[in-house]
C-alpha cells in the first residue's frame, strides 16, 4: 500500500520551513519534518488526507519484523531477558507506559517537594545556613547538568526504558542515603532536652526553682557566659551527605526527563501527543500533593518518635521527623524501576506504524561521537529551540528560589508551623494540576498557533511579576518581638533592661512570652530572666527584668494573621494557575522544532542550559539573600 507523502498546505499565517535557515537542513532527509515544523505554529500535524486511516488498516496485518528498521518480535515484547511470558504482553501498550511513566514522575516530584518541606527543619536540626540549603537543592541540578547530555546520547542508541530504570535505582539509593545523618547523629541534644524522658533524667518533673548549670546558657547570668563560635555544634558531615544524595538524585532523574519522554513521543501518533502528554503530566502533578502530605505528616511527628516531647508542633523549637518519608519513597522507586525495565524497546503498535510509514530506506541507529558533535552544532543554530530554551531558563531562574523557600517563607512571615506550611503549599500546588490539565485540553481542541501561545506566556509573566511584587505588602511581620529593627533589616535585641546579661545572638532561638501575651522575647536571657521553674516538663521563667510582672512562659506569643495569610494564599493560587497554563506549549514546540532523531538530545540540551543558567545558581542566590 503506497502512502501519499505530499506535504500539507502551510496553515494561514505560518512561515514555510524552507524559509527558516535553522531547519532547512532537516527537510532534505526528513520530508515529514515539514509537517512537524508546521506544528510550531499551529500545534497540529497535517497528515495527508488518508494517511492515518491507511496506517491504522495496515497495522492490523503488517508483521512486527521489518528489516529496514531493525525491530523484530523480541524488541516489542514485555519482559526482561528470556522472561517474556504471553500473559505479560498485555502491558505492552502506551496506556500502561503512560501510567508507569507518570507514577515515576509523580514520586520524583514528591521526593523534591518532601525535601523542600523539610528544609527548614534540616536547617534547625543540623544548624545549616540557608546558603548551604540552597547548595543542597542546587546539587540535584548539578548532578543532572554533569551527566545529562552524555547519558542521554548513550541511552538514545539503546533500550531507553532500561536506561531510565537504571536511573530510578540511583534515585532510590539517594533516598536511603538521606537517612544516614539521622542514624549517625540522632535527634540532637536540643531536641532531647525538650522531652519528658530528659526531664526525668534531670529529676525536674516535680515543682522546683532550679537554677542549675543546665539552664545557665539561656538565662541572664553573664558571669557564666564564655565566648564561643557561633557555628559550634554544627557539622559539615550531614551537609556533605545531603549534597551527595542530591547529586545522585540529579543523575538518576536526568534520563527520566529526556529518554523517558522521548520514548513516549516515539510510541504515539503525533496528533495524539498533546493528550498523552497531558495525561502523563497530570499524573506527575500529583507529586507535590504526595510530597507535601508526606512532609506534613512526618514533621508533625517528633524527630525521635519514641520520645515524648514537652512542646507542641506549633512551637518554633519543634524538630519534626524529617527523615521518616525517605524510607517509603526509596522502596517505591525500586518497585517502579523494576516495572519500567519490563517495557520493550518499542511498543508493538508503534513498530507497526513505523514500518508502514517509512519511505526513506533503512535507518542507521549507530552513532558516533562525531555525530553527537554535529547534533549539538545543529541544535545550537536552531533559533526556535534556543528562544524556547532561554524562556524556560529565565522562568526557572526566577521561580526556583521562590518555590524552594516558600514553606520557610510562610513559617517566618505568617507564623505557620513546618507541618502546616507543607500542607498549605500542597493545597496551592493542586491549582497547578488544574492549570496544566486545562491548558492541554484547550491546546488539543483549538490548536492555537505557537505565536499565540508565546503571547499568552508574555501576559502570564507580566501578571506574575505584579503578583510577586505585591507579596512585599502582605506580611504579618514580627512586630511583637522585643527589640528594635535596624536600617539594614536586622534586629537589635539588646535593651537597657538586658544590657548586663551579655546575651547576644549566639544563644539559640528559645522564645518566651510575657504573661500578658503581648511581647515575645528571643530568649529568657533577652527577657532578663534569672530563674526557671520546671513543672511537668514546662518551663516558667522568673525575675525577668524586661517584663513588668517579672514572669514569662516558654514559647512565642500567639498571633492572629488569618486575614493577611488568606490574601496571600488567594494571590498565590491565581499566580500558580496562570503560570502552569503558560508552560503548556513549551514541550510541543520543543519536539516539533527539531528532527525526530534529535528529540532526546534536544531535551537534554534544554535541560543543560536550564541547569547551568537557572536551576543551579538560583537556589544558591536565594539562599544567600535569606
Amino acid at each position: 500500500m503506497e502512502r501519499n507523502t505530499s506535504t500539507s498546505e502551510t496553515p494561514p499565517g505560518a512561515l514555510d520551513c524552507e524559509d527558516r535557515n535553522n531547519i532547512q537542513q532537516y527537510t532534505e532527509r526528513s520530508p515529514d519534518f515539514t509537517e512537524s515544523y508546521h506544528l510550531v505554529y499551529s500545534i497540529d500535524v497535517h497528515h495527508s488526507e488518508n494517511s492515518d486511516q491507511e496506517i491504522e488498516e495496515a497495522t492490523q496485518t503488517q508483521p512486527l519484523k521489518d528489516e529496514r528498521f531493525q525491530y523484530d518480535d523480541k524488541e516489542t515484547k514485555c519482559g526482561f531477558g528470556s522472561f517474556k511470558p504471553d500473559w505479560l504482553q498485555i502491558l505492552a501498550s502506551k496506556k500502561c507506559y503512560v501510567v508507569v511513566y507518570g507514577l515515576i514522575g509523580m514520586f520524583q516530584i514528591a521526593a523534591g517537594t518532601y525535601l523542600i518541606s523539610s528544609l527548614s527543619t534540616l536547617e534547625k536540626r543540623f544548624k545549616i545556613p540557608s546558603r548551604t540549603s540552597g547548595l543542597i537543592l542546587s546539587a540535584w541540578d548539578i548532578g543532572g547538568f554533569c551527566v545529562s547530555m552524555v547519558l542521554t546520547y548513550l541511552g538514545s542508541k539503546g533500550h531507553k526504558t532500561r536506561w531510565v530504570a537504571a536511573g530510578i535505582i540511583i534515585v532510590a539509593l539517594s533516598c536511603f542515603l538521606r537517612i544516614v545523618p539521622h542514624i549517625a547523629f540522632g535527634p540532637g541534644q536540643n531536641s532531647l532536652e525538650l522531652t519528658v524522658e530528659y526531664a526525668d533524667i534531670l529529676g525536674t518533673t516535680q515543682n522546683s526553682t532550679e537554677t542549675s548549670e543546665q539552664f545557665y546558657d539561656i538565662l541572664c547570668r553573664s558571669e557564666y557566659f564564655e565566648e564561643e563560635d557561633c557555628s559550634a555544634g554544627t557539622s559539615a558531615i550531614p551537609s556533605a551527605i545531603f549534597i551527595s544524595a542530591s547529586l545522585l538524585l540529579g543523575v538518576g532523574t536526568s534520563m527520566y526527563f529526556t529518554l523517558g519522554i522521548s520514548y513516549l513521543d516515539d510510541n504515539v501518533r503525533k496528533n495524539k501527543s498533546p493528550v498523552i502528554l497531558a495525561i502523563s503530566q497530570c499524573i506527575r502533578m500529583l507529586g507535590p500533593t504526595i510530597g507535601y502530605l508526606f512532609g506534613s505528616y512526618a514533621l508533625k511527628q517528633y524527630v525521635d518518635p519514641s520520645l515524648h516531647p514537652t512542646i507542641s508542633s506549633d512551637d518554633p523549637r519543634w524538630v519534626g521527623a524529617w527523615w521518616l518519608g525517605w524510607v517509603p519513597l526509596g522502596i517505591i522507586f525500586i518497585v517502579l524501576a523494576v516495572a519500567l525495565s519490563f517495557f520493550p524497546k518499542m511498543l508493538p503498535r508503534a513498530a507497526q506504524r513505523m514500518a508502514v510509514s517509512n519511505e526513506n530506506g533503512p535507518r542507521n541507529t549507530a552513532r558516533s561521537f562525531a555525530d553527537f558533535k554535529l547534533i549539538i552544532a545543529r541544535l545550537s543554530k536552531n533559533k526556535i529551540l534556543l528562544f524556547n530554551s532561554f524562556s524556560i531558563v529565565c522562568f526557572a531562574c526566577g521561580f526556583i528560589g521562590y518555590w524552594i523557600f516558600m514553606p520557610k517563607y510562610m513559617e517566618t512571615q505568617f507564623r505557620q508551623s513546618a507541618s502546616q506550611a507543607s500542607l498549605i503549599t500542597d493545597l496551592v500546588e493542586e491549582v497547578t494540576c488544574i492549570g496544566v490539565t486545562s491548558s492541554r485540553i484547550v491546546i488539543s481542541k483549538f490548536k492555537p498557533r505557537a505565536r499565540y501561545l508565546a503571547a499568552w506566556n508574555v501576559v502570564v509573566e507580566l501578571c506574575e511579576v505584579i503578583g510577586y511584587f505585591s507579596y512585599s505588602f502582605i506580611t504579618c511581620g514580627i512586630d511583637d518581638l522585643h527589640g528594635e529593627k535596624n536600617t539594614d533589616g536586622s534586629w537589635n535585641l539588646t535593651a537597657e533592661c538586658n544590657m548586663d546579661c551579655e546575651c547576644g545572638l549566639r544563644i539559640n532561638y528559645s522564645p518566651v512570652c510575657s504573661l500578658d501575651r503581648s511581647t515575645t522575647f528571643y530568649s529568657p536571657c533577652h527577657a532578663g530572666c534569672t530563674t526557671v521553674e520546671v513543672i511537668n516538663g514546662t518551663k516558667t521563667f522568673g525575675n525577668c527584668s524586661c517584663i513588668g510582672q517579672g514572669w514569662a512562659v516558654e514559647g512565642a506569643c500567639p498571633f492572629d494573621c488569618t486575614t493577611k495569610f488568606t490574601t496571600f494564599l488567594v494571590i498565590q493560587c491565581i499566580l500558580r494557575f496562570l503560570s502552569s497554563s503558560g508552560r503548556a506549549g513549551n514541550t510541543l514546540i520543543q519536539f516539533r522544532s527539531v528532527a525526530p532523531e534529535d528529540k532526546s538530545i534536544s531535551i537534554s540540551f534544554t535541560e543543560f542550559l536550564m541547569c547551568a543558567l537557572g536551576l543551579i545558581p538560583g537556589p544558591i542566590f536565594y539562599g544567600m539573600l535569606l
